[in-house]
């Protein structure tokens, strides 16, 4: 019995030692630079961001194959994706176009202004490189003024933070679209 226990509690220590050995990567989407537009016009605010909930997740998903994913155990976003897609295109979007307003999600947005509304039906790191897929729309007073869909592969290294990272570079190459497009 006292053998039983003892071998119990050895493996359960070896149990969290092996876990505890793993620490969780928190990762984050950050802007990026690109070309600058000298437009003027009516002020900007990222409506939203829209992406299908095996997307939006806390740990970091990725496409094991063309109808596989897997879900790290490890890798965790420091926010949800949407918001963080939101916040950073919208980043973006103010560096394209300097001469325009561009609202960040939370501040008072002008009633005569440009909402761009994006629709992402894929944005997961593949092996080798990051695919972003989405439709984009400008509406103003009610009424679409510009729109767009983008196919965006992103070349990137192995690991999270790489992943991370080109994720980042493919929702700058997003901007750069919305942004020549907007500046017309």
């Amino acid at each position: 019995m006292t053998r039983t226990i003892a071998t119990l509690a050895m493996a359960l220590t070896l149990g969290l030692a092996g876990c505890a050995g793993q620490r969780t990567i928190y990762l984050a989407l950050s802007p990026t630079s690109g070309p600058t537009f000298h437009t003027r016009g009516a002020a900007i605010a990222v409506a939203h961001v829209l992406m299908p909930p095996t997307i939006d997740r806390i740990y970091l998903t990725t496409a094991t194959g063309p109808n596989t994913r897997a879900v790290s155990r490890r890798a965790r976003w420091t926010a949800p994706l949407a918001g963080q897609a939101q916040a950073i295109l919208a980043r973006d979007l103010a560096r394209r176009l300097p001469e325009r307003r561009v609202a960040m999600p939370g501040d008072p947005v002008p009633r005569a202004a440009l909402l761009v509304h994006v629709e992402v039906t894929d944005f997961i790191p593949h092996p080798g490189h990051v695919e972003l897929a989405a439709d984009w729309r400008g509406v103003r007073a009610g009424k679409a003024v510009a729109a767009g869909r983008v196919r965006i592969a992103e070349r990137c290294g192995g690991g999270a933070a790489a992943e991370a990272h080109a994720m980042s570079v493919a929702l700058g190459r997003l901007a750069d679209r919305i942004a020549a497009r907007l500046s017309r």
